[in-house]
């Protein structure tokens, strides 16, 4: 019952994150990111992959759909896959 009336009382100040797979444009490296928003994701993204060109594009790794809206990325499944695209690199 505590813990029912913390979580009704005291929501998370930031929003639990949910698991992505990241992976690059020619799919020889793929990373487990954990984001709760698209910028969070995209920060990970450019660590994780060590981009320092700032400029890149996340999109579904099954059709090329870009994710460029926070509406857009929190209806994404958990564990969706995704891709990130560098300048000049296209979806294939």
């Amino acid at each position: 019952v505590g813990a029912i009336t913390k979580q009704a009382l005291f929501p998370p100040l930031m929003p639990t994150g949910r698991p992505f797979r990241v992976s690059n444009a020619s799919r020889s490296r793929r990373k487990g990111i954990v984001a709760s928003s698209l910028q969070e994701l995209i920060r990970k993204t450019l660590d994780s992959f060590f981009i320092s060109a700032g400029k890149i594009t996340m999109v579904l790794e099954e059709d090329g759909t870009v994710v460029d809206t926070e509406e857009f990325f929190k209806s994404l499944d958990d564990n969706t896959h995704l891709m990130v695209l560098e300048k000049g690199q296209k979806w294939t």
